[in-house]
């Protein structure tokens, strides 16, 4: 059966800095590409008064003192990574990290960007910083969270996509699908529903019938072989609140977390909205955001 879906490049940038929540974002990196036919893309953002740029390590001299910084920070970057997988460190420019991290995957061709957590954030999980949350209200590829002290070396053992009737549920349940499929995990469709929040009421356990609603009849049909086969499960997490709903869910130390972008986003890119930010909060394993429209390939709108 047919559905949207777009062909995975198997190349994943690491948005990288020598501290704690570079080091969660590099070692989500590696847990994603473990076992898998994935190349990593690390990249560290100088400002754009510098004169370099490009691939390291290199055989040439160093040109100031912070481009031997970042380059060392790079070499330490790549001998952390295991020999079976495939990496490749590189200094960008730019004068805004969000836009430099964007354009760099675009140009790469980058399924997606990896970010970690700084420190200090809500039940000490998540924690934006500048550059992440421009990219989670600009990005036009999916932007990966790490959580802070992601120490998890994979590989991946499931996706856990969340959806409910607001816009992106498409983007979302056919990204989890396909990634699911590719991988060869086991893919769980969980159904959001908010009590007094008429349009995320849900419609009742089930979860295939929900998704024939929200996003389409195909991916509804796929959800209910996936289930008939045991390569799916379903859950519907309701409560008073996002939060309330997503405490009674059991998660894996290998799991993902997708979700969708907010009603806000124009086709093309990604906003955060509300109700992922909430579970942003409250989820303890990495989570994945889509931007609006990225599963059927369309154009950025701006």
């Amino acid at each position: 059966m047919d559905f949207p879906h777009r062909r995975a490049s198997g190349r994943i940038l690491v948005a990288y800095v020598a501290t704690d929540y570079g080091k969660d974002a590099l070692n989500l990196g590696i847990a994603l590409a473990k076992e898998r036919d994935v190349s990593l893309d690390i990249v560290m953002i100088a400002p754009r008064s510098n004169s370099f740029s490009g691939v390291y390590p290199h055989d040439r001299g160093y040109s100031s003192i912070l481009e031997e910084h970042i380059a060392t920070w790079l070499e330490e970057a790549l001998a952390s990574i295991p020999k079976d997988i495939d990496a490749t460190a590189r200094i960008v420019l730019g004068d805004s990290e969000a836009e430099a991290l964007n354009d760099a995957a675009v140009e790469l061709n980058c399924d997606m960007i990896v970010v970690g957590a700084r420190k200090g954030g809500i039940l000490s999980r998540f924690h934006m910083g500048a550059a992440v949350n421009a990219l989670l209200h600009s990005a036009t590829v999916p932007i990966a969270l790490a959580p802070k002290g992601y120490a998890y070396p994979g590989p991946i053992s499931r996706l856990t996509c969340m959806f409910g009737p607001r816009a992106g549920s498409v983007d979302v349940i056919s990204n989890a699908i396909d990634r699911a499929s590719k991988r060869g995990v086991e893919l769980r469709l969980v159904s959001l529903v908010i009590h007094g929040e008429s349009d995320l009421q849900g419609l009742g356990n089930d979860v295939p019938n929900a998704i024939r609603q929200y996003a389409d009849r195909v991916l509804g049909d796929i959800a209910q072989h996936m289930l008939d086969d045991g390569k799916a499960s379903t859950v519907v997490a309701s409560g008073n609140s996002v939060e309330d709903a997503v405490s009674d869910l059991a998660w894996d130390p290998g799991e993902i977390v997708i979700v969708g972008s907010s009603r806000l986003a124009v086709p093309g890119r990604l906003f955060i909205g509300t109700t992922a930010s909430r579970m942003l909060r409250s989820v303890p394993v990495p989570m994945v955001v889509i931007p609006n429209g990225y599963m059927r390939g369309g154009e950025t709108d701006g």
